[in-house]
């Protein structure tokens, strides 16, 4: 059995835990304000906000209900567009009506959703972060200007609200965000907490889910009857701390917990915008980071921003031993990786970076946002003192069949980087790659391409 609190009341199902949400929402419980639409966490249209237990009260953050397993909101809140609506419109409601920022209406409960979680988890209500909140919900009608001048507005509403955490949830009951419900949702879910049974995991062969991002558009069908086993739920892997000089990650930290994480930010300030390409709001609320190496994507930029950054991962085997590999020694073939049955990532250990290092990541795509690359590469750089290149590593993705991590650079240290050097950089990469022709371009485009990208890293700003 599953129970969870669906707005303001428990709900128990015996229906399979891999059955997606959305489709509980809808058909089992009626609310129809979530809507369908792309059922691949592209379009928004199905957000709903995730109150996960914490250690100071309840954590909500958007997710996308399409591809999100029943039996992963166990103990938690559930809020659809319904849960908003006690009494008069909420403030969220009424800046999309007073800005006329919605038309066919199709795509609003999605818009007001990622609005109401700006408002829970934004740490300083400003106006850029209200944008990001907004980047996975597409509109096909209103057109994105009005959209944006609601959130402008919410944003200057919010002007002078005391961002405290701990108080958010009564500030925002108070100033009309969210309805008197939500004070009583943490005792609501205190009484859904069951105890898990010991040794299930060991008992049952299970399919390990983390975010579920990628493999609940692969196969739905065939994980809803599938036991499986929620990372989501292991508190033990969810940490981010800088120990004697090594950044250690949780295995199931999410990407968007990382790129918002303060000591990741004062360690590499640039990744919390470089993430942003990676995927939404609603999907980077879900994904993890060891999701993405798992999945082995040859173009993941998680994988390709690790890759640079020289990360080294800790597996622990199905008897409890631990064995570490570096993830440039990872990858063995397409899809295939040094991670047997059983053995589950545990932690990512990235070196703390030395004085004089640089980091960049470039990425050409489609779509700015919300794509998948045609190319995409990362460079860590260490500069001596006299501007010549001490260490350099570079990884490339989309050219190769795995995530690549280039070799043979040792030859560049102690040059300086510019001019020839540069050329004679670009020329050995493109060398080392292999890319095919596909949708994203012709392998000889994804070559230019990558030649142009490895100067990029290279720029004035990136060296300043």
């Amino acid at each position: 059995m599953t129970r969870f609190v669906l707005n303001s009341r428990i709900v128990q199902t015996d229906q399979p835990p891999g059955t997606i949400l959305l489709d509980f929402i809808r058909l089992s419980s009626g609310l129809t304000g979530t809507k369908e639409a792309c059922r691949e966490g592209e379009c928004g249209a199905c957000t709903v906000l995730l109150g996960r237990p914490g250690p100071q009260g309840l954590v909500y953050r958007t997710v996308a209900s399409c591809l999100l397993p029943l039996g992963d909101v166990q103990g938690c809140h559930v809020v659809t567009v319904e849960g908003l609506s006690e009494g008069p419109l909420t403030l969220v409601q009424e800046m999309i009506l007073e800005h006329s920022a919605s038309q066919c209406g199709f795509c609003t409960p999605g818009v007001v959703m990622s609005l109401t979680g700006f408002c829970l988890a934004s740490k300083a209500f400003s106006f850029r972060e209200a944008l990001d909140a907004l980047d996975g919900n597409l509109c096909r009608c209103t057109g994105y200007v009005a959209i944006r001048d609601a959130a402008r507005a919410l944003c200057e509403r919010l002007e002078g609200v005391d961002p405290d955490p701990a108080l958010r949830v009564a500030t925002l009951v108070e100033l009309g965000i969210l309805p008197q419900g939500f004070l009583e949702a943490p005792s609501l879910v205190d009484g859904c907490q069951t105890p898990e049974a010991p040794g299930k995991a060991e008992a049952i062969k299970a399919v390990l889910v983390a975010g579920g991002t990628d493999i609940f558009v692969q196969r739905p069908e065939q994980l809803r009857k599938t036991n499986l086993e929620f990372l989501s739920r292991r508190q033990d892997l969810k940490f981010i701390r800088l120990e004697d000089g090594v950044l250690r990650v949780g295995g199931a930290v999410t990407v968007e917990s990382f790129r918002l994480s303060e000591v990741v930010n004062r360690i590499f300030p640039t990744l919390r915008d470089d993430l942003l390409l990676h995927s939404s709001t609603i999907l980077r609320n879900r994904a993890t980071l060891t999701g993405n190496l798992v999945n082995a994507s040859p173009v993941g930029d998680v994988t390709i921003i690790l890759l640079a950054l020289d990360a080294t991962l800790e597996i622990r085997t199905p008897e409890g031993q631990t064995r570490r590999v570096r993830l440039a020694e990872f990858y063995r073939g397409y899809k295939q990786f040094d991670l047997a049955p059983g053995e589950l990532i545990t932690e990512i250990r990235i070196p703390e970076p030395a004085p004089g290092t640089r980091f960049n990541f470039e990425k050409v795509s489609n779509r700015e946002i919300l794509d998948i690359a045609a190319v995409n590469t990362a460079m860590r750089l260490v500069l001596a003192p006299d501007g010549t290149i001490q260490d350099l590593r570079l990884s490339a993705g989309g050219v190769a069949p795995v995530p690549l991590f280039i070799t043979g650079l040792e030859g560049f240290r102690g040059r300086k980087p510019e001019g020839e050097t540069l050329g004679l950089l670009a020329r050995h990469v493109v060398e080392m790659v292999s890319p095919i022709s596909d949708i994203r371009g012709s392998a000889t485009y994804k070559k230019l391409l990558l030649g142009q990208l490895v100067r990029a890293h290279f720029s004035a700003e990136v060296l300043s």
